[in-house]
């Protein structure tokens, strides 16, 4: 399963756009969130108590009137 989730401010905290992939760690197959909820592996009936999970954040820099957070 890839999630992907863009920029947000929350409490006036900013929240860069980010991707988290979730695999098996049996076989690393990617799964979905039917299997997620199930907890278990379609492909190879592994338990996925704790998936894999890769995430990757996208940095930028933001300014407001000169000024950089």
């Amino acid at each position: 399963m890839i999630k992907e989730i863009q920029d947000t401010i929350e409490a006036g905290e900013f929240k860069p756009r980010h991707t988290i992939e979730i695999y098996c760690p049996n076989c690393s197959r990617d799964v979905d969130e039917t299997e997620l909820a199930m907890k278990v592996c379609g492909d190879c009936g592994h338990h996925l108590n704790e998936p894999e999970q890769h995430v990757a954040i996208v940095v930028a820099n933001l300014s407001s009137g000169g000024a950089t957070f």
